[in-house]
Parts: structure tokens; C-alpha cells; sequence
């Protein structure tokens, strides 16, 4: 009789035991703690967790873009390029008001070149530096022709500069120049003239016009 209640004992014991080493497991700290950061988690877009994931560095990995590009039309075939030239003011006149010179450009080059229409001019001043004022307005009474020029021919375009002291003051904003930027008809680059006594309108008002290209007799 004492064994079969020793025996009873000792089977409602080992539930407990079970339970309460059940309960001081749950209860012990994890010996290392690990965080796990999903893709899904960071925002859209993210290279950053998607280099992480690949095992790249944030940022190292791309392409960069590609610089902008401006593209410059090539010149007509045959067209006078504005190393082939040079360029000086002659024949100057006075006018009512005015200066009356003409441009005359020369082929400096070993090969025949052709030029079409009008130069692009400009006052200019800290010597081919700042534009001073609005370029030359084109004198469009005169139809424009093309001209050849073999080595060592000219041409010419006249050019009209009012002065500037008959204009308001005001309006016009008086400024010495150095001297002009000529561009060649068909060109980006240009040649520069010294011109002196040159003053220009600062303010936009048009004190110049040119008149196209023609053929300079020798």
C-alpha cells in the first residue's frame, strides 16, 4: 500500500518538473540577436538595399549620364572657313550721323572658297572680349550672291555705325568699344578688328547694319 502511494506521488511530480523547466527556457535571453532587413522594407527605388543584397557598396555600381551635346552643322562644301580669312576695316566715310567702312575679307588660305550672304558683326569691348549692344541688323535691299574667292582674293561688306551721340543717352547707355567681332557668313568662329574711337550702344539700341558679301574687284 505505501509503494502504490509512493508511486502515485511521484506521477503528479513529473508533470510538474516538466512544466516548470518548460517555463524557465522561454524565459532565458537569446545568446545573439540578428536583424534581417527585407528589400521590401526600404522604399522604392532604393539602389542602396539593392546593392546591399547583391553584396555591392551603396553607390557603386551605375552608370553616369551622359553629358549634353551640342552639335555644330558642318559648312557648305566649299564654304570659306574662318581660318581661311582675315579681316580689316577700310574705305571709311562719314555719313549724316554716321561711319560708313567696308569689311573686307580675305582668302589667306592655298584653296578657292566661296562665301553667301552676310557677316554677323558685333561691337566688342576688353579687346574680342564683351559684345557690347545688339549685332548688326542685315541690309536686306541688296540681294545677297555668292562669292569665290580663289588664294589671295577679297570681298567686302559695307558697314553702317551710327554714332552715338545723337542718340538718347538714356536709352542708348553710351560705352566705349575696342573694336568688332566679324563671323564669317556660315561660321561659329569668328575674327576681330581693332577699331579705334569705336562707341557703342550698351542699351538695345541698333546702332549698326551691314550689307551682304560682294566681290572686291583687285
Amino acid at each position: 500500500m505505501k509503494n502504490l502511494r509512493a508511486l502515485l506521488s511521484l506521477s503528479l511530480l513529473l508533470p510538474l518538473a516538466a512544466c516548470s523547466a518548460g517555463e524557465e527556457d522561454s524565459a532565458a535571453p537569446s545568446a545573439v540577436t540578428t536583424t534581417v532587413v527585407h528589400s521590401a522594407d526600404a522604399p522604392a527605388g532604393d539602389d542602396a538595399a539593392d546593392d546591399v543584397a547583391s553584396g555591392a557598396a551603396p553607390g557603386a555600381s551605375g552608370t553616369a549620364p551622359a553629358p549634353a551635346s551640342s552639335t555644330i552643322p558642318p559648312l557648305p562644301e566649299g564654304a570659306c572657313a574662318t581660318s581661311q580669312l582675315s579681316a580689316e576695316i577700310t574705305n571709311e566715310q562719314g555719313a549724316a550721323g554716321s561711319r560708313l567702312v567696308d569689311i573686307v575679307l580675305t582668302n589667306t588660305s592655298d584653296e578657292e572658297c566661296t562665301l553667301t550672304g552676310f557677316p554677323g558683326v558685333s561691337a566688342v569691348t576688353g579687346n574680342d572680349g564683351t559684345q557690347v549692344g545688339p549685332a548688326a541688323l542685315r541690309e536686306t535691299g541688296t540681294e545677297a550672291a555668292t562669292v569665290t574667292l580663289a588664294p589671295g582674293a577679297q570681298a567686302r561688306a559695307g558697314l553702317k555705325i551710327t554714332n552715338v551721340g545723337l542718340l538718347d543717352a538714356a536709352a542708348c547707355q553710351p560705352q566705349d568699344a575696342d573694336g568688332l567681332r566679324i563671323y564669317p557668313p556660315e561660321n561659329t568662329d569668328s575674327l576681330y578688328v581693332a577699331v579705334p574711337g569705336l562707341q557703342a550702344c550698351a542699351g538695345e539700341v541698333d546702332i549698326l547694319s551691314v550689307q551682304p558679301i560682294t566681290q572686291l574687284s583687285p
